[in-house]
């Protein structure tokens, strides 16, 4: 493998890699872009130098599975064209699977790609968060963008999701930094503070779902962390008085807090993550299920269907933002278990670390912060009960599966992620 870490291409691989956050700040093109260019690298090293014990692994086989189910249920759909090619269609959505084995191969070929990757990370959420400041503060941000609505974007300009952008990326940084730098007194007390520097901007950025993600992440790592509890269980109750203090501040912020308050109350079934707006596109995707409860109405239909039949012009949208109603949909049954089992892998690994710790107190099978933040960040991904982006959606699936690539290079590791 030494021959492949000193060659030019592995080197310029390797930037490309590290340098995905910042591509992420641009949008979907150069983030996509370099997503492609890692998968087709992978394949490329992977035949040359035969790497097939990189293709056996359940992942692959489970992923490939997926694929093949997407594509089959797309071709005998009634708009195969709409269903796999419109719309960033999933014909392509194999690329994710070398996207991920190209991670992996990159880390154990190079872990220090880690540490730089970590840096990157770092800064790039630094700035992303002081311009989002600026832009709370002063309505415009360091480029001069002026938020559309009563959220703060920040350097996506008209686009809103500099909440997710932070929810997704930042438990993978937190994890990251306490993998490279380690989990000393005086470090984790900067990680944490640093994380309420996110959090807060996560909240005034008034995205409900991304701050539900960064709430969900803190409660885990106060029932789950082996060293991050009372500092991460302390610092959130100080953010919380923040917060408090900044609804009387921020006359946005409130009206968004006001807004969620009315429309978590009144959903069909009281106080879940959502609007009454989001059930109307969920009653679309379970009447797709009903009229073909196995296989769907074929991949990414929902846009398709809901301007074509009248009944369901009234919760149209380009997704119906949800994973598993989206899923439910579009693939059926079938679809559904495979999303299912990701999430059930991820929770089954979340609830035997528990026992570990509160039950049986068995060291040796407590994962390592690093690991467990990991975890926790996929299992919150998947997470069921809150508002998703497109399953299909080309930059968001970036953030997705990068977390995916660290962990399964962590997991290869068996000797070092538990105590």
């Amino acid at each position: 493998m030494d021959e492949i870490k000193n060659t030019f291409h592995f080197k310029i691989i390797s930037n490309i890699f590290v340098l995905i956050p910042v591509a992420l700040l641009t949008g979907p093109f150069l983030s996509d872009l370099f997503l492609s260019i890692l998968g087709i690298y992978f394949l490329i090293i992977s035949y040359k130098y035969s790497l097939i014990k990189y293709y056996k692994n359940i992942f692959v086989y489970f992923f490939i599975s997926f694929y093949l189910f997407l594509l089959v249920r797309g071709l005998v759909s009634q708009y195969p064209y709409e269903s796999l090619i419109k719309y960033n269609g999933p014909i392509f959505y194999f690329r994710y699977i070398f996207f991920v084995l190209g991670i992996k191969f990159l880390l154990d070929i190079s872990p220090d790609l880690i540490k730089k990757f970590s840096i990157i990370l770092f800064f790039v959420i630094l700035f992303t968060c002081i311009d989002g400041y600026v832009q709370w503060l002063f309505g415009t941000n360091l480029l001069g963008y002026q938020s559309p609505s009563i959220r703060i974007t920040g350097i996506f300009n008209t686009e809103e999701v500099l909440g997710h952008f932070l929810s997704h990326l930042s438990p993978l940084l937190l994890a990251l930094l306490s993998y490279v730098y380690g989990i000393g007194k005086k470090k984790i007390i900067f990680y944490i503070l640093f994380l309420m520097f996110i959090e807060f901007m996560i909240f005034v950025t008034n995205d409900r779902a991304a701050f539900l993600k960064i709430t969900q992440f803190t409660i885990l790592i106060i029932l789950l962390s082996n060293n991050f509890k009372i500092f991460r269980l302390i610092s959130f109750l100080i953010t919380l008085v923040i917060i408090f203090f900044a609804l009387n501040f921020s006359q946005n912020s409130n009206e968004r807090y006001q807004q969620t308050v009315q429309d978590v109350t009144n959903t069909t079934i009281p106080y879940m993550p959502w609007s009454p707006h989001h059930e109307t596109h969920f009653s679309v995707t379970f009447d797709m299920f009903k009229n073909n409860p196995f296989f769907g109405q074929g991949p990414q239909l929902f846009k398709t269907l809901c301007q074509i039949v009248p009944e369901y012009l009234s919760g149209c949208s380009s997704h119906p933002h949800n994973y598993y109603f989206q899923t439910m949909g579009e693939l059926g049954i079938i679809g559904l278990f495979f999303l299912f089992s990701a999430f059930i892998y991820f929770s089954y690994i979340l609830i035997r670390h528990f026992f570990a710790m509160w039950i049986k107190k068995n060291p040796k099978k407590i994962m390592k912060d690093y690991y467990l933040f990991t975890i926790c960040l996929l299992f919150l991904l998947l997470w069921p009960l809150i508002p998703h982006n497109s399953f299909y959606n080309n930059w968001f699936n970036v953030m997705v599966y990068l977390p995916v690539g660290f962990f399964m290079h962590f997991k290869k590791n068996k000797n070092i992620h538990y105590e």
